[in-house]
């Protein structure tokens, strides 16, 4: 008798292990078809995956609703996407977010202040060292944009973007100092 929850345990793991495989060849699949620029096919693939929870494939199917690749021009669905993607933690998905946020591409009730969402994003992409996050945030922090203006919580992240090779940061601290 004890073999049976064994051998469901083996079987359990198994289909796991190639169900993950199949995903993983699947997004994978979807983003080589982004970089050749099939977006038809591209979407056919990533949005099963998207639907199913895969981040990666949530923020990759929100760029192209974003930019209309393959799919009709959507900020709301890019929105959607982006925002499903930065709850579970992905750095892109976080910026992108914190982008439609700064840019006013994301409808807003009057009470609610979008730079201090933007900002909220961009911390969150920031702090897993995204350096365009990292950037973004400091000039929210020199213009008081969402934040309290902050001169030197404003050079600390742009000085992390510069770090890691920054083109804006960099010639922003080459012309701050």
């Amino acid at each position: 008798m004890p073999t049976a929850p064994l051998a469901r345990i083996f079987v359990t793991v198994i289909l796991s292990a190639f169900i993950a495989n199949a995903c993983a060849d699947a997004l994978q699949d979807g983003l080589a078809a982004v970089q050749r620029k099939d977006y038809p096919a591209a979407t056919r693939l990533l949005e099963p995956l998207a639907r199913q929870g895969v981040p990666t494939a949530q923020w990759q199917l929100g760029l192209l609703y974003y930019h209309g690749h393959g799919v009709r021009e959507s900020d709301a669905l890019a929105l959607q996407w982006f925002e499903r993607a930065a709850r579970q933690g992905h750095a892109q998905a976080q910026y992108q977010l914190g982008n439609m946020y700064a840019y006013g591409l994301a409808p807003q009730t009057p009470d609610v202040d979008s730079n201090r969402l933007a900002a909220q994003w961009y911390f969150e992409a920031a702090r897993q060292g995204h350096a365009e996050a990292q950037y973004s945030l400091g000039i929210l922090f020199l213009t008081g944009s969402g934040v309290v203006e902050d001169r030197d919580e404003a050079l600390k992240w742009i000085e992390r973007a510069a770090a890691q090779g920054h083109a804006d940061a960099n010639a922003y601290l080459n012309g701050a100092r």
